[in-house]
């Protein structure tokens, strides 16, 4: 069984179709990108798969059930097996660090003491080179530095299915090596990814399927070497 099937999605917005008509598949343990120009509708796409926006029409299954029409245990039970990391790192402004990062946790982990939360936590930022206090708010934090802690909420349950949205833009070419290769450790292990990057090194070094969307569909499949 497909881990993921968009049968005939699209996604309209008040300026227009943004995902026209798409059906694809994807499998379980496979490395996905998208690629494309800028308002293409690569991001969008992603986020549809990820059960993050609804589609306008069609649907996406994970597992052969529709995302949208999961009951609650059903769709937390999905949630808890994925991580996304945002373009815009979608930190919540009014919390410290330790909180955006936490969240996941409180979620899927209520009965889990402080104290292993934070242990968790500041094991995640260590693989991510994050040292800083965890205690500061996303403002107080370069862009690259919040797009370190984005990535740090979405790797702290563990998840078996990455979505990255531009995940080492922002980044310094040591701090975008490091993420690189925490991904290529994730795909070792069999985890699932599907990505969004317009960064040609990173589509060369994690590969995968790679799918170019052109105005909202799906337009070619390209090989690796012509990224």
């Amino acid at each position: 069984m497909d881990l993921f099937t968009a049968e005939n999605v699209s996604f309209v917005s008040s300026t227009g179709t943004i995902i026209d008509d798409i059906s694809l598949s994807i499998q379980s343990g496979t490395v996905t990108g998208f690629i494309g120009r800028s308002g293409c509708g690569k991001s969008t796409l992603l986020k549809l798969l990820a059960g993050v926006l609804v589609p306008s029409n069609g649907r996406v299954m994970f597992r052969g059930s529709d995302i949208q029409a999961m009951n609650d245990a059903a769709n937390k039970a999905f949630r808890k097996r994925c991580g996304f990391v945002f373009q815009d790192s979608a930190l919540w402004a009014n919390q410290s660090i330790m909180q955006n990062i936490e969240l996941p946790l409180l979620s899927h982990f209520p009965s889990l003491d402080k104290g292993h939360r934070v242990e968790i936590i500041r094991n995640v930022c260590a693989e991510l080179g994050y040292d800083k206090n965890l205690f500061l708010r996303p403002i107080d934090l370069s862009m690259g530095e919040q797009k370190k802690i984005a990535f740090a909420r979405a790797l702290v349950l563990k998840p078996k299915i990455l979505f990255l949205d531009e995940c080492i833009e922002s980044l310094d070419e040591k701090s975008g090596l490091q993420i690189i290769e925490l991904i290529e450790k994730f795909i070792e292990k069999g985890g699932t990814v599907l990505y969004v990057s317009h960064n040609k090194y990173f589509v060369q070094r994690i590969g995968g399927n790679i799918i170019e969307i052109e105005a909202g569909r799906l337009r070619t499949r390209a090989r690796q070497n012509e990224v």
